[in-house]
């Protein structure tokens, strides 16, 4: 006789998916109904519908990839193409990407606030900087996105808004919902295990989970009086556990793991690439997510041997790599409809990749480059970007911006990009909530530096979109 675990994931599968998501969540102190004010004059763009962020855990090297400088440490066997002045491209490095650089926009002045991996990425997931004092309550701009768009859902959405893959193993782990309701946190996916567990038959799978999830509801009404003096952590649970019902027993979400030989073979077979197929198959899902967080682990951290090719990641891997997954997903979005006439999903989908800072101008004396702050680059396209736009300019090693090519008297911050994510989907970036648990005025886009060293524009990056 069939067993629910041998055809359908278990309650631990789903919570091990889920990562450190409750955990990650401040059950004792939710604030709710959020005491909602706007701050000032914003005008959300709403040209997209939903946005994939990609995160390149470690930090890519601009000088030796989307800014390209030419110096004493390029190697000779990059095969670089002039694309215009101000864009050059290895081919070595990026043979597809190189094609289709007029559907993507750089932005290159980008500047970090923190230079350690830990912070970085927490900085990068929740779009302000890392106070220990109140870390707890604050949520990721995934979750703000989740809670924001909460409204747009249908009934026949049962997937989360916000979802990721492989959040659990970065650095800084899978940031929560914080103050906000357990709904709101990301469900976390593992590419190089989910498309296993659902492979198989999964005959008789439907009523095998129901028996199941009836008699977990008995249990629970019949320990009705102890579950009522945990008060809002078991309701938040229980939500939990519906809501993984509830997807479980919808038949899109086995789709979401299907994956031909021709795909990996197009996006590669590894994590990332798997993200990335996972991404589209979320998207033709059409089940309720908006937002997807692609982590891609620390394959980029060069400390040495950024050009060794007897290493097992140097950039010789590491960029062909997200060359393959990056420009499939873009070919699949937009050889697919969108929701409106007229339009593809890429048209309605804004991607983002970035790393938490950037790499130093000089290589060390092991061949590598270090942590850099100063100046590092991210890649835009679709949900309304203007491709083959450069915004902003640095130095001749890229050791400095000297051109920051928005509006503003300073250079953006990962603040910024938050910004233009949420003004893409249609949220006011520049929203605060009062009653957060601390007391502590909680603003959608942060302005200041923990210490107030440094100002942070909260302002989405137009010029990306005019």
């Amino acid at each position: 006789m069939a067993r629910v675990k041998d055809i359908l994931p278990t309650r631990r599968d789903v919570l091990r998916w889920g990562g450190l998501a409750l955990a990650g969540t401040s059950l004792d102190h939710l604030v709710w109904p959020l005491e909602i004010h706007a701050n000032g004059q914003t005008d959300p763009r709403g040209t997209a519908r939903n946005c994939i962020f990609i995160e390149l855990g470690g930090a890519i090297s601009p000088m030796d990839t989307w800014d390209f400088k030419q110096t004493r440490y390029t190697p000779k066997d990059l095969d670089m193409v002039q694309l215009k002045d101000d864009l050059a491209i290895s081919r070595t490095l990026f043979p597809e990407l190189h094609k289709r650089m007029d559907k993507v926009a750089l932005v290159r002045s980008m500047r970090a606030p923190e230079l350690i991996h830990f912070n970085g990425q927490y900085h990068t997931q929740t779009g302000r900087a890392l106070n220990v004092a109140i870390a707890r309550e604050i949520p990721s701009f995934g979750s703000i996105i989740s809670y924001e768009l909460e409204a747009q859902r249908r009934e026949t959405d049962t997937f989360p808004t916000y979802m990721s893959t492989q959040l659990t193993r970065a650095r800084a782990g899978s940031i929560g919902a914080g103050f906000l309701p357990t709904r709101f946190t990301g469900l976390d996916l593992d590419p190089t295990t989910v498309f296993e567990s659902f492979a198989g038959n999964t005959q008789g799978s439907k009523e095998l989970l129901e028996e199941r999830f009836r008699l977990l509801n008995a249990l629970v009404d019949a320990s009705e009086t102890e579950r009522l003096s945990m008060g809002s952590k078991a309701s938040d649970y229980r939500d939990f556990y519906q809501g993984a019902y509830e997807i479980l027993n919808d038949p899109r979400w086995p789709t979401i793991f299907e994956a031909t030989e021709e795909d990996k073979a197009r996006y590669g077979s590894d994590e990332f690439g798997l993200g990335c197929i996972l991404a589209r198959n979320i998207l033709d899902a059409d089940a309720g997510t908006r937002f997807i967080y692609i982590y891609d682990g620390d394959h980029w951290d060069h400390h040495s041997g950024i050009f060794d090719r007897k290493k097992k990641w140097n950039h010789y891997t590491t960029c062909p790599r997200l060359d393959k997954g990056l420009v499939s997903l873009l070919q699949d979005l937009e050889a697919r409809p969108g929701t409106a006439s007229g339009k593809t999903m890429l048209d309605e989908t804004l991607i983002v990749t970035t790393s938490e800072f950037g790499r130093t101008p000089e290589m060390n004396p092991v061949a590598g480059r270090d942590h850099w702050r100063q100046a590092y680059t991210s890649l835009f396209a679709g949900g309304g970007v203007v491709g083959g736009r450069i915004i902003g300019s640095t130095n001749e090693d890229g050791a400095e911006c000297i051109d920051y090519g928005w509006k503003h008297e300073g250079q953006p911050f990962m603040d910024s990009i938050v910004a233009t994510i949420y003004s893409a989907l249609g949220i006011d970036w520049r929203k605060s909530v009062k009653n957060t648990p601390s007391g502590r005025e909680y603003r959608y886009v942060d302005t200041v530096a923990l210490g107030g060293s440094e100002m942070m524009f909260d302002d989405e990056i137009a010029e990306l979109f005019v």
